[in-house]
């Protein structure tokens, strides 16, 4: 006959050692993951990429490349691509900093901001544009322009010939324009002498805006790649320029910041700085922002060129401005990125990175980036 206390016995340890595994199974001792929030990414001539919060300044993370960074890093597909002028290009994730896969080299330095074209990367390298499936680096195709680039490649339709032309300057005083496959649609030199370290600024499908090293900007259309006029500045131009309410907007080494009619290229109004602007400019809540070598970050109304406020740095200012929820953020070369209050000029905070800046910062939010005008995904 079976004892019934042995029974009673046997399924009290039989509950407890089933309840035991099903606590440990389901209620692990272990910590939420920590959520992603809005970054900021910036790196400089120092091979180190910072992620910092763009509201209070405080780094989340750092990364060291292989190079100095000229061109602004890119957000694409939940990854952070930086490259730098050693011809590398690095792929990070966006919250911890740990390299998603080994970085690969283009064979040819890297000044230019990459393209986010067709969900890829198009990275202009050395003397040409690469064209990258970004999953795994794979080439697609590639430009070999012969000749340096060292500007920001854009794109947009062409009336009635393309619906997602790319657009580059090269410094053999040329502006190209190519189809989604990389065969070229038509190319542009200019009968004056000069080189192009301006990024093109292409908004509409009919005109194009880019400054050259000889002074002159110039305003091409786009279906066939023709002069429709030039505006002549007293320096090079290397500031892209950028197109807002029939404003073309941009920088001079004569120490101005010019505004020029978009139909006519005849000017509306300039505001002279103490020295040479190579920053390009940045509009939110119609004012103009930029900096100068003279190392001052200034605010400009757009309607007629009045100075809103200056605010200075400690060095010369080559790196374009970024506007992110009302803050302004800007490098410069004393080592420092600052954030300011776009309406007032107030800085906000400052963070060294220990290293001279002409690359500019980006600021994921989670959704989408906001990106300096140097940038061909720059739209205003």
């Amino acid at each position: 006959m079976r004892n019934p206390r042995l029974a009673l016995m046997a399924g009290a340890f039989l509950f407890l050692s089933t309840g035991f595994v099903a606590c440990n199974t389901y209620s692990p001792d272990e910590p939420l993951p920590t959520p992603y929030t809005q970054s900021l990414f910036i790196s400089s001539d120092n091979q180190i990429v910072y992620s910092l919060d763009p509201e209070t300044g405080k780094r989340k993370w750092q990364a060291t490349v292989d190079g100095a960074v000229k061109a602004t890093p890119v957000v694409l597909n939940n990854a952070l691509f930086v490259a730098t002028i050693k011809g590398n290009l690095y792929k990070f994730d966006l919250q911890h900093g740990t390299e998603i896969s080994p970085h690969i080299n283009l064979a040819g330095a890297i000044y230019g901001t990459p393209l986010i074209y067709n969900g890829n990367l198009l990275v202009p390298a050395g003397n040409r544009l690469v064209y990258l499936q970004t999953a795994d680096f794979e080439e697609i195709w590639s430009y070999d322009h012969g000749a340096p680039i060292t500007t920001s490649p854009t794109n947009h339709a062409i009336a009635g010939i393309h619906d997602n032309a790319i657009f580059f300057s090269g410094n053999d005083n040329t502006v190209v324009a190519l189809d989604h496959e990389g065969i070229e649609l038509w190319s542009y030199t200019p009968s004056e002498a000069g080189s192009f370290q301006s990024s093109p600024c292409v908004v509409n499908d009919s005109f194009l805006y880019v400054g050259n090293n000889n002074g002159n900007l110039y305003a091409l259309r786009t279906q066939e790649g023709t002069l429709n006029w030039t505006f002549t500045s007293l320096g090079r131009i290397q500031s892209s320029p950028i197109h807002i309410g029939g404003n073309v907007l941009f920088g001079s080494d004569d120490r101005n910041l010019y505004s020029v009619d978009s139909a006519t290229g005849l000017l509306r109004w300039k505001v002279q700085t103490q020295d040479r602007i190579v920053s390009s400019p940045i509009v939110h809540n119609q004012f103009v922002y930029f900096g100068s070598y003279d190392g001052t970050i200034y605010s400009v109304d757009i309607i007629d060129g009045t100075v809103e406020w200056e605010s200075p740095s400690f060095g010369l200012i080559k790196s374009s401005p970024v506007v992110y929820r009302n803050n302004l953020y800007i490098g410069s070369y004393d080592k420092n990125l600052f954030c300011l209050d776009a309406a007032t000029g107030q800085q906000r905070w400052l963070y060294n990175v220990q290293g001279q800046m002409e690359t500019s910062p980006i600021i994921d939010s989670v959704g989408g980036a906001a990106v300096p005008s140097i940038s061909g995904n720059y739209r205003y």
